[in-house]
């Protein structure tokens, strides 16, 4: 099945939106200079970037649901 230019921008889109917040919990995480102190031991920083570079991936695999969704042959298709 051959896609719409719409929907492979869309992809594209959200590809490059995850990769973006991983790249930005991975800055954050590891080369950031920023002193937001600690908790429990642990610098806030690590933890915020941490969080950006999971959700980078959470984004990256709803990226990947999206594109097998539209892959799918009975998407939009319903039954009564």
């Amino acid at each position: 099945m051959k896609l719409p230019i719409a929907v492979l921008i869309n992809i594209s889109f959200r590809v490059v939106v995850a990769l973006a917040y991983s790249g930005l919990g991975a800055y954050v995480a590891v080369w950031s200079d920023f002193q937001l102190g600690d908790f429990a031991g642990v610098p806030i920083v690590k933890m915020l970037g941490v969080l950006f570079f999971v959700y980078g991936i959470f984004r990256l695999w709803r990226a990947y649901l999206y594109f097998s969704e539209m892959n799918d042959q009975n998407y939009g298709h319903y039954e009564d």
